[in-house]
């Protein structure tokens, strides 16, 4: 990686995603930068582009910014991140990997457990998440990440950790 110019471009809307971004290019040297304000920054100079997305729906947000885009990224090191309020399970992150990360291209995937943000939240992702608490709560039988999750929705947190990028970084000093 010694000679290699690295970005990271970041797509958060609760304020995870851009805390694990800042710390991953700090570790790196190099520049974080928020997926809109790509348009003024030219990817061509780089070697190296890790993305990141906070997970919404199953879905790690912005992620299509990079499936629209792996042909022009071709000759690029393209890595993945998702944060998230849910537990690293090792089922539910390939899960997480499996639905965002395209497919064939073998591109390395890691996921960063964060948080859940009641402050910044939006209003319709509040709504959806009073719907989630009300469905947890009416469901028997449920599952231990359903226990979990019903427990952890109930206020804001933060799992954020330094610790939790050192797979990443290894990974990318390593290329």
């Amino acid at each position: 990686m010694n000679d290699k110019k690295v970005v990271v471009i970041y797509k958060s809307n609760t304020g995870f995603t851009q805390k694990y971004s800042e710390w991953i290019s700090e570790a790196l040297g190099c520049t974080a930068i928020s997926l809109s304000e790509t348009n003024s920054l030219n990817l061509n100079q780089y070697d190296i582009i890790i993305f990141g997305g906070g997970m919404h729906a199953g879905k790690i947000n912005g992620i299509k910014f990079i499936k629209d885009n792996l042909s022009a990224f071709k000759d690029k090191q393209i890595v993945i991140f998702a944060t998230g309020g849910t537990a690293p399970i090792p089922e539910e992150v390939e899960k997480f990997r499996k639905n965002n990360v395209p497919e064939n291209e073998n591109l390395p995937f890691f996921y960063f457990q964060s948080g859940m943000n009641y402050e910044k939240m939006k209003g319709a992702d509040k709504m959806l998440m009073g719907i989630l608490k009300i469905m947890l709560k009416m469901s028997k039988n449920k599952s231990d990440v359903e226990r979990g999750t019903e427990e952890a929705i109930k206020n804001s947190y933060d799992y954020s950790s330094r610790q939790q990028i050192d797979p990443l970084l290894k990974y990318v000093k390593s290329l």
